[in-house]
Formats: structure tokens, C-alpha cells, sequence
């Protein structure tokens, strides 16, 4: 049974991808911040076919590196290794780049591009050891700018980069690394990045669905589809890449109805 580290799983992406995996026969360790939201995930993971002691969950703040050195030591003591690493965790913070304060900056790397290395790190000796592969959770709002979001487009970018040189680093070592790069997708998240309100969302959001040329926002599933293709043996000639799962927003604005 292949094992898969998913941060950022106690909602949204990351749950889905979770639950997505262990459909697929995974063996999955969870890790976020909220403990009552992780078991909530845990449970669609059972539901989904996954053995019970087959799905562990760490809690934890991931910009901690007691927090990443358990994720991983818990994972190799209980599950057995790691097969693959799916980098979801990450937050946006709303701002215009001219007022906002180096401290933000700091902030705003710190979870989207330095935990994410730190973790990486740690985990990298056992993906080397199963020839696994990572898989990072990326945005489109790497390659084209966002309103108010300046230093999230700025991690973002990194984080782009980061895929691309860690796998050439990796490959002759069997190791692939990916980035998929979401369009807006149907979650919390501009509720967690104080864009809008639970209550105003369906409003505030309408503008930014109305652009994208698909028509619509996406769903998380559709994103842990992409997540299981890239993590599995059917991508194995794919490192490197940064997959566009927008609904072609980078392309463009929509044109026709």
C-alpha cells in the first residue's frame, strides 16, 4: 500500500484530495491546523474504502519545524513511508503590495514557500528511498496578477519556480515533482483570505466566475483528480510540469455567452 502525506487537508482541496487517494488505495497522514476539521476528513477518507488505522491525523501549525518533523516521523513509524507528498497547505493574504508591511510579506512567504521546503526536506530521504514524487499545489494567480492579492501572486510564482528546479534536481534520482495550478475553485478560501464573507460570498465571488471562460468556478474534486494522475504511474514521464487546472482563466477573460 503507497503512502501520501496531504497538508492543508482539513477542508477544501486538500480534503478532497485526501479522499480522493484513499479511494485509490492509499494510505493517507493529514495535517492541519484544526483537529475537529482533520477528523472530518479522516471520516470521508473511511467512508471512501480506507482502513481506519491507515489514515493517521497531525495536527499542527506546518511553519513549525517540531510540527513538519512529526508529520513525517509519524508517518514512516505508522504508515510505513512515503510514496508521495501533496504540498496543499497555504493561505492568501488581501492587501495592495503599497501599503502592505514587510512583517505581511514575511508572513505570507512563510507558510506558501518555506514550510513547504521545510517539509520537503524532511520528507525528501524516504521519497528517495520509494522513488516517490511530490506534487505541489500551486494557483494561476502565479502567471497572471490578482486584485489586492500581490503577495500571494508573489508565492505563488516562487512556488512555480521551486517545482521546476526541484525536479531537475530530482530526476536523475527518481524522484518527480509537479505543480498544479487551480483557477478559482468553489472553497473557503476568499473567505479565509478576507475577500468576502460566508454571506456575501455567492456576490462578491460572481464578478471574478463571470470571467473565466469555462463559464463557472471549479471544484475541488476536479483538482484531486489532477493531484491522483500526477502522484501516480501513469504520469511517470511527467516532472516538472506545471499543470493548468483554470478553466482557461490565464488565456483570458470570458468572450461569448
Amino acid at each position: 500500500m503507497k503512502v501520501a502525506i496531504v497538508t492543508g487537508a482539513s477542508s477544501g482541496i486538500g480534503r478532497a484530495t485526501a479522499v480522493e487517494l484513499a479511494k485509490k488505495g492509499y494510505a493517507i497522514a493529514i495535517t492541519a491546523r484544526s483537529q475537529d476539521e482533520l477528523e472530518k476528513t479522516k471520516k470521508g477518507c473511511i467512508d471512501a474504502g480506507c482502513r481506519s488505522d491507515k489514515v493517521i491525523v497531525i495536527p499542527g501549525d506546518l511553519t513549525e519545524k517540531a510540527t513538519a518533523e512529526k508529520v513525517v516521523e509519524e508517518t514512516v513509524s505508522k504508515l510505513g513511508g512515503i510514496d508521495v507528498l501533496v504540498n496543499n497547505a497555504g493561505f492568501a493574504i488581501a492587501g495592495m503590495l503599497s501599503g502592505m508591511p514587510v512583517e505581511e510579506f514575511d508572513r505570507q512567504m512563510n507558510l506558501n514557500v518555506r514550510s513547504l521546503h521545510q517539509l520537503t526536506q524532511l520528507a525528501l530521504p524516504h521519497l528517495l528511498k520509494s522513488h516517490g514524487n511530490i506534487v505541489n499545489i500551486s494557483s494561476v494567480a502565479s502567471e497572471m496578477t490578482q486584485p489586492a492579492a500581490g503577495f500571494y501572486c508573489v508565492s505563488k510564482a516562487a512556488l512555480d519556480m521551486y517545482t521546476k528546479c526541484m525536479a531537475l534536481e530530482l530526476a536523475p534520482k527518481g524522484v518527480r515533482v509537479n505543480s498544479i495550478n487551480p483557477g478559482l475553485i468553489d472553497t473557503a478560501f476568499g473567505v479565509n483570505a478576507g475577500m468576502c464573507t460566508e454571506e456575501n460570498r455567492d456576490e462578491r465571488m460572481a464578478p471574478y466566475i463571470a470571467a473565466y471562460p469555462i463559464g463557472r468556478a471549479g471544484l475541488p474534486e476536479e483538482i484531486a483528480h489532477a493531484v491522483v494522475f500526477l502522484a501516480s504511474t501513469e504520469s511517470s514521464f511527467t516532472t516538472g510540469a506545471i499543470l493548468h487546472v483554470d478553466g482557461a482563466r490565464r488565456l483570458g477573460t470570458r468572450i461569448g455567452s
